[in-house]
């Protein structure tokens, strides 16, 4: 259940995300803060590099809600208008902030640059309205309070003409009034406007919401596709009928999304009982909860039973080993592994006698099963994985086509392998390599003792 009071419209700015090489990532993670406060999303937009598009999208969307976050545009460059924008939206005057000059100025200086005279833009603030530090880069992100109710506050700040003015009179008839509007306003950078969102508009979101939650639980699930997982669903979707229940693919695995509000009364018993409800139809397919991945899963399995595992790859590159290490604290249970991409590599470095490859060819059972416990033989593991096949879009024979993997997991008692028929491009066919992968190590652990 929502908020009624509030509602909340995004903004991402820059042109880059019109065209074909980037595209909005940044309104994920503020929707999440929104979402989790129980107050709901009217509008997302995005606007280029033009002062006009932006004054009429800030009046736009400020029509349709009384809290606005917008990224982007707050760089040195002439083509960064956010601030600009705003205060011609907003009626808000700019001016120069000389400790952030500082501040910026202190930062390069601290990696030997001297400052450009451009970076003095990013201290440009809005006079009487909060500066928010971001502690993770140069330029400040700003939250801004308009007074009055919103028909009174948009009429009053609307600048009296020029490029943009548009008047929005008759969309404010359709938005109840508020006391204040809030615009927050971020850099585009992710892992600052990151930051920035849990430093500041999080613990904001929590106190304008007296404390209230969406309750949110997510199943991960792998093994099994979207619409396996969807025919699976059916008893559940006919025991609870109109339940919100969310499913979604991506390369990662399925996720089943269970959600009610923090609010309501019973609310974590509910999602505890639906959720083993889950777990009766899905079993061990389903491998973690909310933040989890396999390779944290895995991760955490193997530090808590003081194992280790090594890793032979050919057609994935080292892409497996590059997912377990993306893991903090990762060397206390993967000890090594090597690309094993030509067939001497996979003698030298994982021990495959060169006959069994010549008998066999190196994309099959035999070698994917000699690559795992020769690795963890060569590393004194407790696991090893062997990974080879044909990533293409070349290399393929009518008896083995391109997308042919074979992938074993052994221990110093016990080996499985998959042989695994992939479609798709080469980054598709090597990521869901290393995905079946994890998973197949993830099954075979408890099964080793």
């Amino acid at each position: 259940m929502s908020d009624p009071r509030h509602s909340a419209s995004i903004i991402a700015i820059g042109s880059e995300m019109l065209g074909i090489t980037r595209v909005d990532t940044n309104s994920l993670k503020i929707t999440a803060a929104l979402e989790n406060a129980g107050i709901p999303l009217v509008r997302k937009s995005v606007v280029g590099d033009s002062r006009g598009d932006l004054v009429a999208e800030i009046r736009f969307s400020l029509s349709h809600s009384d809290i606005l976050v917008t990224s982007g545009g707050l760089g040195p460059t002439e083509d960064d208008l956010t601030r600009e924008g705003l205060a011609d939206a907003l009626g808000l005057e700019i001016e120069v902030d000389q400790s952030i000059v500082d501040k910026i100025a202190a930062r390069f200086a601290a990696r030997g640059w001297k400052m450009p005279e451009v970076n003095k833009r990013q201290a440009n603030i809005f006079r009487g309205q909060r500066v928010l530090y971001n502690e993770r880069g140069t330029a400040p992100g700003f939250h801004l309070v308009i007074p009055g109710d919103r028909r009174d506050a948009q009429q009053r700040v609307r600048s009296p003409g020029g490029e943009g003015a548009t008047e929005v009179a008759d969309a404010l008839l359709r938005v109840p009034t508020a006391a204040e509007t809030h615009v927050w306003v971020f850099p585009g950078v992710p892992h600052e406007l990151e930051w920035m969102v849990a430093k500041y508009f999080v613990p904001w979101l929590a106190e304008i919401s007296g404390g209230r939650a969406r309750r949110r639980r997510v199943l991960k699930i792998g093994g099994l596709t979207e619409s396996a997982v969807e025919e699976r669903l059916k008893p559940f979707y006919e025991a609870h009928p109109g339940e919100p229940v969310t499913i979604l693919a991506s390369p990662a695995g399925i996720e089943v999304h269970l959600i009610t509000d923090a609010g309501a009364e019973d609310a974590e018993s509910f999602v505890t009982t639906r959720e083993n409800e889950l777990h009766e139809i899905f079993g061990a397919t389903v491998f973690g909860y909310d933040d989890d991945t396999l390779e944290s899963v895995i991760g955490r399995t193997l530090a808590e039973r003081g194992e280790t595992v090594a890793t032979a790859e050919s057609c994935t590159g080292g892409l497996l080993a590059s997912r377990i290490t993306d893991i903090p604290g990762s060397s206390a249970y993967f000890l090594g592994g090597a690309v094993c991409y030509t067939a001497a590599a996979k003698t030298d470095l994982a021990g495959v006698d060169a006959a069994l490859i010549r008998a066999n060819g190196e994309v099959s059972e035999p070698v994917a099963i000699a690559m795992a416990q020769g690795i963890r033989q060569r590393f004194g593991s407790t696991y090893g994985i062997g990974v080879t096949g044909i990533a293409g879009p070349t290399g393929g024979t009518p008896e083995k086509p391109v997308g042919t993997v074979h992938i074993a997991v052994a221990s110093a008692l016990a080996v499985e392998h998959r042989k695994l028929q992939w479609q798709g491009p080469r980054t598709i066919i090597k990521w869901y390599s290393t995905q079946q992968a994890l998973d197949m190590l993830r099954r075979f652990v408890p099964k080793a003792r």
